[in-house]
């Protein structure tokens, strides 16, 4: 990647193989590169996705290197949200937990691999479990008398309970009984 940063368009990114591109936008997150002006983060991150998703030589099975191009953005700019209080970032982050469960359906799982490890994904879940699943259950047998930072919680969960079931829908990861209670609540949210 030896362009000027002015000059730097996805189409010339996704061309190239995706160590390098991988090796580029870190660079560039650690500071050490940088960083173009008005460059669509997001863009990129969606296209090394679908190129993660298609598989190399589209074989259908995951591309690792361009899943980490992928997740790296996604957490990157979910990372940049919640720093400069733009947003929560939450959308960023269920694309790039999304992408990890999907790989791991495809591959499996392999511990310590930044895409491929499921504990990645357990662990952002359970990080943002605010109450018991009983009362979750209380608030969604209720949800359209709520507030509406309440009902939107709710749907966050949801959102974060789609990941899981996509886990649960391998055949490379069995969930654990309490996952799976949580899991049950997810016909019930909003």
């Amino acid at each position: 990647m030896t362009q000027s940063p002015t000059t730097i368009s996805i189409d010339n990114i996704v061309e190239q193989d995706a160590e390098s591109v991988l090796i580029w936008i870190k660079n560039i997150f650690s500071d050490q590169a940088t960083k173009p002006q008005e460059f669509n983060w997001l863009l990129l991150a969606d296209v090394s996705s679908a190129k993660a998703r298609k598989g190399q030589n589209g074989s259908g099975l995951c591309d690792r290197k361009w899943a980490e191009v992928a997740t790296t953005i996604y957490d990157y700019l979910a990372n940049e949200a919640e720093h400069k209080k733009i947003g929560s970032g939450e959308s960023f982050t269920i694309s790039s937990m999304m992408l990890r469960a999907g790989a791991i359906a495809k591959v499996g799982v392999i511990s310590d691999h930044p895409v491929l490890d499921v504990n990645l994904i357990l662990q952002w879940f359970w990080d943002n479990i605010k109450e018991s699943r009983e009362d979750v259950e209380k608030k969604a047998a209720n949800w359209q008398t709520l507030p509406i930072a309440e009902i939107r919680e709710l749907r966050q969960l949801k959102n974060r309970l789609k990941i899981i079931a996509a886990l649960a829908d391998s055949d490379k990861y069995v969930l654990d009984e309490k996952l799976n209670t949580w899991l049950h609540l997810r016909e019930k949210l909003p």
